[in-house]
Parts: C-alpha cells; sequence; structure tokens
C-alpha cells in the first residue's frame, strides 16, 4: 500500500467517525437549546415581587393618613351636635332678674291681670332646692298683681303656653332683708326653673 492509499483509508475511516458522532452532537445542541427554552419560559411566567417601600415612603404614607383621619375629625366636630339644644339666651330685666328661654311656647303671650298656672323648681344658687311643684295642680295666681315675688311678675310677662325659664332672681325682688325662714336666707339669690302650663 502506498502512502497515498494509506491516506485515503485514513480518511475515509475519519470521515465515517464524523458522520456516526454527527447525530450525538445535535442531540445535544436540540437538548441545550430545550433548556434554554424553558428556563426563558419559566423567567417570563415567574411573578415580579412586590416592589418593597423604602423606610421614607412608609414614613410619607404614614404621615399622609394622620393628616387624613385629622381633617376627618376636624369636619365631624364642625358639624352641629345631633339633638343638641342650642344655648339659652340670656336677657336682663328691670330690678337684675336674668331670663333665659329653655324652650318656646306656642300662641299668645301671657299679660299683666292674667291669672297664670305654673310649674317650678325654686333653687338656691349652691343648688338646694327649698320649694318646688313639677305635677298635678298648678300653682295659680294673677300676674304682676303682687301675690308673688316681684321677680315672678316681672319675668313671667309674655310667656306662651308650654313655654320654660330660668329666672335668676336677685334678693331685692325675692324676699329681700327678711328672706324666708328656715330655708332661704336673707339677700339670697334665687334660681326658679319654671313652665307655663296655662293661664287664662
Amino acid at each position: 500500500i502506498t502512502e497515498e492509499e494509506e491516506d485515503e483509508l485514513v480518511d475515509e475511516a475519519m470521515s465515517e467517525d464524523e458522520e456516526e458522532e454527527k447525530p450525538v452532537v445535535e442531540v445535544k445542541i436540540k437538548q441545550q437549546a430545550d433548556k434554554k427554552r424553558k428556563a426563558v419560559k419559566e423567567e417570563v411566567e415567574q411573578p415580579e415581587a412586590p416592589a418593597k417601600l423604602s423606610k421614607k415612603a412608609k414614613q410619607a404614607e404614614k404621615k399622609a393618613k394622620q393628616q387624613a383621619e385629622a381633617a376627618a375629625a376636624a369636619a365631624a366636630s364642625e358639624k352641629p351636635k345631633q339633638n343638641e339644644k342650642p344655648k339659652a339666651k340670656a336677657t336682663t330685666l328691670q330690678g337684675g332678674v336674668v331670663v333665659e328661654t329653655k324652650t318656646e311656647g306656642a300662641g299668645a303671650p301671657a299679660k299683666k291681670g292674667q291669672r297664670v298656672g305654673m310649674y317650678y323648681i325654686g333653687k338656691l344658687t349652691n343648688g338646694k332646692v327649698f320649694d318646688q311643684n313639677t305635677k298635678g295642680k298648678p300653682f295659680w295666681f294673677r300676674l304682676g298683681a303682687g301675690e308673688v315675688i316681684k321677680g315672678w311678675d316681672t319675668g313671667i310677662i309674655g310667656m306662651k303656653k308650654g313655654e320654660e325659664r330660668r329666672l335668676t332672681i336677685p334678693g331685692p325682688m325675692a324676699y329681700g332683708s327678711r328672706g324666708a325662714p328656715p330655708d332661704i336666707p336673707p339677700h339670697a339669690t334665687l334660681v326658679f326653673d319654671i313652665r307655663l302650663v296655662e293661664f287664662k
């Protein structure tokens, strides 16, 4: 065998080996390609983790929440409370009698000379009750005729049926220097919560 023939045989043998290995190489390449495609697919399908808020962002969010709560509380405080009665307006009459209307009445006002029927609670300024008539037969008297203390004659004129007032009556318009022993001392200021039940 010549050297040329020997080289030809070696080339043929090598080419045969290459043809046998070629399918193996193709399989490996295919497997590698499949792995890459699978990895890419998993990466795409994997949900992104929620971004963590920074410390500053958390503080800003907390501050905004506190401001919103404070604004809501302020708005609620500005609204008038339900069923809350408006504060009574005080009026000072002749002799220093202070009149506060608690509940408005209806109809015509009571006038001097008419007979009026009253419910009442009489107290000293320290809150001690010395007399009261709050149910049953009202206390009747003729308005402005001097049948009661001056503070009543002055403070009841103009009341309407069902009206409620508080009268704060200084000593000279009540029982004066003599008082009304044993319950009412001399020069005592008296407080009456009164209601006009009826008048005629």
